[in-house]
């Protein structure tokens, strides 16, 4: 591969919308690569992205959409593929739903990038190269004004999930001095209860449906001191870290990714969705303050770790799995492919896949192992 890579991007088409992915091939073209942006529409019934649209590419990169290859496995026909998953297509806060080694094994070979530690730790399960990156925002917005009172903002999203009753009973007990909650559902979920009569007297409850501009929205937003996140789960969160960057005290359910980015009782709140009980909220402006503190901080360690992020999604697979584990390919091939080209293995690769081949080798490894490992320390090895 040149210098100059051309890379495919293929993004789920919602993306095209709400521009929260765009911030990867922004680093990718910043460092002098080209990249090319596929949308994938087969979610709401449009085409989806063929993999010989991609296949020419250098590198193909999938951010939770992806395109069926022409064989069983990404690297059999290609050399580098990523895929980005997101937590909340999972559906893991559900508990266990579905078996999903069948979802990972086509990616065995290639690598898989991740914006989540509970997906970092599913991969490498899974005997797949993976790298895990924390994303944060720039923070550019100044702090939220320090103001008497509570102040709340809630985006009703989704009504089977998270209704306005869990939101009213985090806060039994006290009283907002305003709060705001904008009632617009995502597409497919049903319509949203409104708060009763008492509620809306109680907390001087204000709602809206639709802004014409985006920045009149953020403007509202930017009036509370109290965020609640509008989802169960999230793939990276981009919501709820924009209100930590505003330095609000977010609250949120114990689930992914906010609890990767949450400290509850440091720089948030989060409670137990299948219990919600009411909050303290007395310390919201202490609160907030840390969370701006920590999307700081956040956003410092997202740009020092960019040359690394950049150099994992260039280097071939090949080269991330070399004395590692082996996939091997050929037993899976479809009869009319050809035979995927081996991976040189190292001596340590090979004993060890012939350890994991044979039982009475795994029985013994007790015996065998301390003197192999002796001897590496012997040869500095």
């Amino acid at each position: 591969m040149s210098d100059v890579a051309r890379i495919a991007y293929i993004d789920h088409s919602f993306h095209r919308t709400t521009r929260s992915t765009e911030f990867l091939p922004e680093i990718l073209r910043r460092h002098g690569h080209v990249v090319e942006q596929f949308w994938d529409d087969a979610w709401q019934g449009g085409p989806p992205v063929t993999w010989r649209e991609v296949a020419s590419h250098d590198v193909v990169i999938m951010f939770q959409s992806f395109c069926r290859p022409d064989g069983p496995y990404f690297r059999q026909v290609h050399p580098n593929v990523i895929y980005i998953p997101m937590l909340d297509q999972f559906g893991l806060w559900q508990g266990p739903i579905y078996n999903l080694s069948a979802f990972w094994e086509p990616f065995q070979g290639s690598k898989v990038l991740n914006f989540s530690n509970a997906l970092q730790s599913m991969t490498t399960a899974f005997g797949i190269s993976s790298h895990f990156v924390r994303y944060y925002q720039p923070v550019t917005t100044p702090p939220a004004p320090v103001q008497a009172g509570l102040h709340g903002f809630f985006w009703l999203r989704r009504e089977l999930q998270l209704p306005w009753k869990t939101i009213r009973q985090l806060i039994e007990g006290v009283r907002f001095d305003s709060f705001h909650i904008h009632l617009a559902t995502d597409p497919g979920t049903p319509a949203p209860q409104l708060p009763s009569p008492e509620d809306i007297a109680r907390h001087h409850i204000t709602t809206s449906k639709w802004f014409e501009h985006k920045a009149d929205l953020h403007a509202l937003m930017e009036r509370a001191n109290v965020y609640f996140a509008p989802r169960v789960e999230e793939g990276i969160g981009q919501s709820f870290l924009e209100a930590m960057g505003r330095g609000q005290c977010v609250v949120a359910p114990n689930q992914g990714t906010m609890n990767e980015y949450i400290l509850p009782g440091v720089n948030g709140l989060l409670f137990d969705i299948r219990n919600p009980q009411a909050l303290d909220f007395s310390e919201v402006a202490q609160l907030g303050a840390r969370a701006r503190e920590s999307a700081v901080a956040g956003r410092t360690a997202w740009e020092k770790a960019e040359e690394e992020l950049v150099r994992f999604i260039l280097t071939p697979s090949e080269v991330l799995y070399e004395g590692r584990y082996q996939h091997t390919f050929a037993a899976n091939a479809p009869s009319d492919s050809p035979p995927a080209e081996p991976v040189a293995a190292s001596p340590r690769a090979r004993l060890r896949a012939f350890s994991q081949r044979h039982a009475f080798f795994r029985s013994t490894r007790f015996i065998w192992h301390p003197m192999i490992r002796l001897a590496r320390q012997i040869l500095g090895r």
